[in-house]
C-alpha cells in the first residue's frame, strides 16, 4: 500500500492515454505533468508494473516508484492538494 509515482518517456496517443487512464479508473490517481501521474494503491508494485505492461504494450517505457514522507512541491497545483489530503495512505 502506498502513493506511488508513474512517468513515462513520451506522450502518450489517444489510443494510449485511453487505455491508462481505464487501468487508473481502478485507483485513487491524479495527473502530475503530462507524462506524469500519482497513484495510490493497496497493490504491489509489481502489480502495478504488471497492468502498465498491458497498458502500454512495449512501445512505451515508463518508471514507477513508491514516494514517501516527508516530500514538497512547488506549483504542481492540485496534486499538491491531493497529496496532502489526511486520507491518502503513506
Amino acid at each position: 500500500m502506498g502513493i506511488y509515482c508513474l512517468t513515462f518517456d513520451r506522450a502518450l496517443g489517444r489510443m494510449d492515454s485511453h487505455r491508462l487512464e481505464s487501468m487508473l479508473k481502478r485507483f485513487e490517481s491524479i495527473p502530475l505533468f503530462r507524462t506524469t501521474w500519482l497513484i495510490e494503491s493497496t497493490d504491489p508494485i509489481e502489480f502495478l508494473r504488471s497492468r502498465l505492461n498491458r497498458a502500454f504494450g512495449k512501445k512505451t517505457r515508463f518508471f514507477i516508484t513508491r514516494l514517501s514522507e516527508p516530500w514538497c512541491t512547488d506549483g504542481i497545483g492540485p496534486a499538491g492538494k491531493w497529496l496532502s489530503d489526511s486520507q491518502r495512505q503513506w
